[in-house]
């Protein structure tokens, strides 16, 4: 947060938190502290008020995320029906693993939200476990995005042909 536009902001936020503080007692000190930066200005220390808000992920970025998730959810579909298929089950792309928590933090916290809040992509999110909360611990978008190329390329469907799952799979294999 840089700045307020007038004191009527300063006022109504101020009113929040004191409300915050009624309502939260255990939080109270830190209410408190927030109310006199607020009174008395210290805009060194706005950043404190909204530290908590992330930066607004674009609708394409976004769009990206539920097409990986397509993608992963039809995997996982065609792994269940097809469980002697050795080669998608064992391909090293085969499972959504995530994103980087380090370095990809806001898609990492979109698929848990589509995941854990939403409740979707429920055949993805039944590796929470195995892939340490969707967090792959390697950076994954060039090798998501390249996925998501290759399979919009070929027609972009909700792949359930053998063909449709492993072409994408393999354009990024190194």
């Amino acid at each position: 947060m840089e700045s307020f536009k007038n004191n009527f902001e300063k006022v109504v936020l101020v009113n929040q938190y004191e409300i915050l503080k009624k309502i939260d007692p255990e939080n109270s000190n830190h209410y408190e502290e927030i109310i006199e930066i607020i009174k008395r200005g210290y805009s060194i220390f706005y950043s404190m008020i909204d530290e908590w808000f992330g930066t607004d992920m674009p609708s394409d970025e976004g769009e990206f995320v539920l097409d990986i998730l397509d993608f992963y959810t039809a995997v996982e579909l065609y792994k269940k029906n097809n469980p002697t298929d050795e080669e998608i089950l064992n391909h090293q792309y085969s499972e959504f693993r995530g994103f980087d928590g380090n370095h990809e933090g806001q898609y990492w916290g979109f698929v848990r939200f589509l995941i854990e809040k939403q409740n979707k992509f429920s055949e993805v999110g039944a590796l929470r476990k195995k892939h340490d909360n969707y967090n792959s611990h390697d950076k994954m978008i060039p090798t998501y995005k390249e996925i998501v190329r290759v399979w919009k390329s070929k027609g972009g469907l909700f792949p359930q042909k053998r063909e449709e799952i492993l072409i994408p799979l393999n354009a990024v294999v190194r």
